[in-house]
């Protein structure tokens, strides 16, 4: 994506906690033909070591899946979108300016791993449930062997093994101090976008 330095984020602690409250990611790939591609996903960060793993599953139907299944594999970007609002030149000192979008997003380019064996897909649904609702999890367990195996039948895991990544926080770090702390103070009023951009604002300092 385009990436202006000022609006670079490279913490990957800040970019963990974006994933973790917007966890709905569009995979962007190819199908079979080499036509794009792409299906929103939740998907959940684990920590493997130094190296980011991203977890979720799709329907077995699903055209995505099976062209990774045929391929056994293969390579995804997984795009993920933050708060994000619309931002009045009214905030700004000067009268010759113009409106502007704000807005958080964090791509993340991987190596596919497909899980397809019942034991796998069950512990990645567990992983799953415990960052989710840990809560449901004696729920799944308590569910009848056969009914577990049938929805277990019917989707294809995922783990993306992610080979780099772009955060982009475009929240005016290349306007005053003065126009952000008005912007922070109108957007924290505003809707729920407005208000979770205010919100990540106060949380970086701006």
């Amino acid at each position: 994506m385009y990436l202006p330095r000022h609006f670079e984020q490279a913490d990957l602690s800040h970019v963990l906690d974006l994933i973790a409250s917007h966890p709905l990611a569009l995979l962007i790939g190819v199908d079979a033909e080499g036509s794009p591609l792409a299906n929103p996903m939740p998907m959940v960060a684990q920590r493997d070591g130094d190296a980011l793993v991203l977890e979720g599953h799709w329907a077995r139907a699903n055209p995505q899946a099976q062209a990774l299944l045929q391929r056994d594999g293969g390579e995804l970007l997984a795009a993920f979108s933050g708060p994000d609002c619309y931002v009045s030149p009214r905030h700004y000192d000067h009268e010759r300016n113009v409106p502007t979008w704000n807005y958080l997003a964090v791509h993340c380019w991987g190596r596919v791993e497909v899980l397809d064996e019942p034991a796998s897909k069950d512990a990645l649904l567990k992983r799953l449930i415990g960052k989710m609702e840990p809560s449901y999890a004696p729920q799944w367990r308590g569910l009848p062997e056969d009914y577990q195996q049938k929805l277990l039948g019917a989707i294809v895991g995922l783990r993306l093994h992610v080979t780099r990544w772009q955060a982009k926080f475009k929240l005016s770090q290349n306007r005053a101090a003065s126009e952000r702390s008005r912007m922070v103070e109108a957007l924290g009023e505003g809707d729920a976008g407005a208000r979770g951009v205010a919100e990540w604002m106060r949380k970086l300092g701006l």
